[in-house]
Parts: structure tokens; C-alpha cells; sequence
């Protein structure tokens, strides 16, 4: 699963607005969410792809592994994420493929194992979506998302 550079202009004012609403807030994020006692990337999260309607997911699990899959693709991986954001609100995320079904994802594209890729997360203030990066720049003009969390650390998957 790659990051695609996909233009974000109709979601950067809602996510604009949700970092002012974010950084202007005086409550702790660990309050208003309480999976974040942990991190608030952990959990299972959907995005849609606009340009062709395509699914993609991604399952941060506690013990630092995720299962992505992305068209026909499936991948799993091995994450390290930053525990709190940077001066702009971004967490970074490291994952590297551990496993792959070498099928096709969402853009036409495979994934290798032991590919590694470096990422940038801005979470709304609620913590149920995020979008994704190639670089923490507060622009977003390399970010694509939203990504909508589905359920959170307590809930197992079907």
C-alpha cells in the first residue's frame, strides 16, 4: 500500500479547523479520548479512495503490528509511532511490510516486504479521523484522508 499524492483541498479546511480547535484546546487529548491512553492510532480505520470509490484499511494493533488492505492487496507490518504530536499536531508514523499477498491495491501498485515508509498523521479533535501525510508541512498539500476509525483498542474485529 502506498501513499498517493492525491490533492487535498477539499478536506484542508475541515482538518485546518480541527487543528485550530486542537491546539487552541486547554483539556488534555488523554480526556477527550480515551483510547489515547494508549495512542490514538490504535484501533481499526477505513478510507475510501475518491478517484475510484476503493477501500482501504488499516488495523493499529497494540503490540506495535498492523494489517493493511487496500484493493486486493493485504500486507502486514511492523509500526513505531511518536507517543505525542509535534509543533504542528502531526504524530509520525513508521511501519515497515513484514508480509505480503503481492496482489494489486487501490493505484494499480504492490507492495514488497520489507519496505519501509514514513508518514505524518493529523488527527480531528474528536479522534475518529485522521489524514495521512508524506511530510508534517501545516499546507497539506501531500496528505489524503479523511481515514475514519471503524472501532477502537476494545472492540475485537469480526
Amino acid at each position: 500500500m502506498r501513499h498517493r499524492l492525491v490533492s487535498y483541498k477539499r478536506f484542508s479546511g475541515m482538518f485546518l479547523f480541527g487543528l485550530a480547535g486542537l491546539l487552541a484546546s486547554t483539556e488534555p487529548l488523554a480526556d477527550a479520548d480515551p483510547r489515547s491512553i494508549k495512542h490514538p492510532l490504535i484501533g481499526y480505520w477505513e478510507s475510501r479512495l475518491p478517484e475510484n470509490g476503493c477501500i482501504e484499511s488499516y488495523w493499529f494493533k497494540e503490540d506495535g503490528t498492523a494489517v493493511f488492505t487496500s484493493g486486493d492487496e493485504q500486507l502486514e507490518a511492523r509500526y513505531e509511532v511518536t507517543p505525542q504530536p509535534d509543533e504542528h499536531g502531526f504524530f509520525k508514523l513508521n511501519h515497515r511490510v513484514t508480509l505480503s499477498n503481492k496482489a494489486l491495491d487501490c493505484t494499480r501498485q504492490t507492495s514488497e516486504v520489507n519496505t519501509e515508509q514514513t508518514s505524518y498523521l493529523l488527527f480531528q479533535p474528536d479522534g475518529r479521523h485522521f489524514i495521512s501525510c508524506d511530510n508534517d508541512d501545516p499546507s497539506l498539500e501531500t496528505c489524503f484522508g479523511p481515514i475514519e476509525l471503524k472501532n477502537n483498542a476494545t472492540r475485537s474485529l469480526p
